[in-house]
């Protein structure tokens, strides 16, 4: 028997129900189904900001903006990779789809002490007002009915972007309030807060939410799609949806055969959940949807792994965490620094310099984090916290030439590369690389440090290092229209398919990245996907 639905969602992150939840403002009959045993995916997983300008937040605020200032930022951001029409729609509709989630009870605001911009000089930056995150959420908020919700190893539990600044930055959690975190804990807040604020509402206007559903094939009929196969327990159900089927499957970090072929590093560690396996692109590609690359992303980061007493290891991505902190640099095996450690656009496009007539490889790795006791004294590492012993997987050495050699890196380089840091360090500058001057990578830093924030000399043994590895994101994807429509091969829509977020390639903003980008855009493109497939605009329930 096939189950009729109205509008079909595949995936629970925010773009998937997003769509959901506007679908069902308009009396639709709604399904999401969700592969996983809990909802959320890498939105969960993430910080859960939002990014748009022009918005009804700032209105309120008093805070000046335009649409033309978010137009020259974001045509600036996307290094000439954007499609015009793709960045013009997400400006003028990314607005629309937070004021909507206001009215449909998302609880919103600005963040509090964080700057907007990666590159505040570019034109159209403003100082504050266009980063948004959800109001933190009470857990019992959710009915016990809910599903449970993908848990996050990077932001602390139920502790948003606001109250991390207030507190004084990700790098000060050592001297954070325990009854702070206790009251946090109550509740959900940044990526998990923005899933459990949707799947509340999706709830409240009957969404019906299916776990453990994996979509495996799509329905087409007269080459229009009608709907999907689901795997449920043992034996496979088909799953109808009158107006269309939105995917909002998410990347595909944990596919490597995907990652080899569309990603810029021979291999990479995932830093998404296990179930980001590239299944949009699968089940859009054999019915011949258009698969588009942005070669030039800035969406890595780094990391290093976790080994585990049993053999396996854990990845723990550090982009924003360790290497954002004081009293820690990054080097190569010559010894020598090759970017800005505390932002991570910065270092990892350094990366990819490739060295052609040497050792005909990339001339940056291998890579390593090196630390020093002040660091372990005041920052956790790979989630241990600060003043307990590190394990011995961690490399470490009472001089400069004892680490090198466990690490394998130029000796003489090292130190060398450590003395001139120091040097410069003590007074809180870096002139090689600009570390810890960018207003946003400060505020990830540690706040309460007495020079700066990103910047800390390394003096005191013993000396700690651990090899890096690249980790990341999807730079290809699904090509779809202003509509979300997903396209065909031969540049036509395929009917009745609908993407958005990052099952998608995102030519709204091109090579570029912006925290709160990737999760608004799906949103807004899943809640345009709705409204075309019912042939609407901008129109109230």
């Amino acid at each position: 028997m096939t189950a009729q639905f109205d509008w079909v969602v595949v995936g629970s992150g925010a773009s998937g129900l997003a769509s959901a939840l506007v679908a069902s403002q308009y009396d639709l009959k709604v399904l999401v189904v969700e592969k996983a045993p809990v909802v959320g995916g890498a939105t969960a997983y993430s910080y859960g900001s939002l990014w748009t300008g022009n918005h009804i937040l700032q209105r309120e605020a008093g805070l000046p903006d335009s649409e033309a200032e978010a137009l020259a930022y974001l045509r600036f951001l996307s290094g000439g990779f954007a499609e015009e029409e793709k960045l013009e729609s997400y400006v003028r509709e990314a607005p629309e789809t937070i004021e909507r989630l206001i009215r449909l009870g998302v609880g919103l605001r600005i963040i509090e002490g964080l700057p907007d911009h990666y590159f505040p000089t570019a034109p159209g930056s403003l100082e504050k007002g266009r980063t948004i995150e959800v109001i933190p959420i009470p857990k019992k908020a959710l009915p016990a009915s809910a599903p449970p919700l993908q848990a996050s190893p990077y932001m602390p539990e139920g502790v948003a972007w606001s109250d991390a600044i207030r507190w004084g930055g990700l790098g000060n959690r050592h001297s954070w309030n325990p009854e702070n975190l206790d009251r946090a804990a109550s509740q959900y807040a940044a990526g998990q807060g923005l899933v459990a604020w949707l799947l509340l509402q999706c709830l409240r206007k009957g969404v019906a939410v299916l776990t453990k559903a994996p979509a495996v094939r799509l329905l087409v009929e007269d080459q229009r799609v009608i709907g999907v196969e689901v795997q449920r327990e043992n034996s496979p159900e088909q799953v109808n949806g009158r107006y269309g089927v939105f995917l909002g499957t998410g990347g595909y970090e944990n596919n490597p055969d995907f990652v080899r072929a569309f990603q810029w590093f021979p291999s990479s560690a995932p830093h998404h959940p296990p179930t980001q396996t590239g299944d949009g692109l699968v089940l859009a590609g054999e019915i011949g949807a258009s698969i588009r690359n942005i070669a030039v992303s800035l969406t890595s980061m780094v990391g290093y792994w976790i080994p585990h007493h049993d053999g396996a290891a854990e990845f723990h991505s550090a982009g924003i965490q360790e290497l954002a902190y004081p009293h820690s640099i990054v080097v190569n095996t010559t010894g020598r620094r090759f970017g800005n450690e505390a932002f991570f656009q910065e270092l990892v496009v350094r990366l990819r310099d490739f060295d052609v007539m040497g050792r005909h490889r990339y001339a940056n790795i291998p890579f390593f984090l090196i630390f020093d006791s002040q660091f372990t004294t005041r920052y956790p590492f790979a989630g241990i916290p600060p003043g307990m012993p590190l394990p011995d997987w961690v490399k470490r050495g009472e001089s400069w030439p004892q680490l090198a050699q466990k690490l394998g890196i130029d000796s003489k380089g090292l130190e060398e590369t450590v003395k001139a840091f120091n040097e410069n360090a003590l007074r809180g500058s870096d002139p090689e690389f600009g570390r810890g001057q960018s207003a946003w990578v400060r505020k990830v830093g540690d706040l309460k440090h007495p020079v700066n924030p990103n910047l800390g000399s390394l003096e005191k043994p013993p000396f700690y290092g651990v090899e890096l590895v690249p980790t990341e994101s999807s730079s290809a994807g699904l090509y779809t229209d202003i509509h979300g429509r997903v396209m065909h091969l031969r540049r036509r829509p395929i009917p009745g398919l609908y993407a958005g977020g990052t099952v998608t390639v995102r030519t709204e903003y091109g090579t570029g990245y912006q925290a709160g980008l990737s999760l608004l855009s799906g949103m807004t493109f899943g809640r345009l996907a709705v409204e075309h497939a019912l042939g609407r605009r901008r129109s109230e329930p």
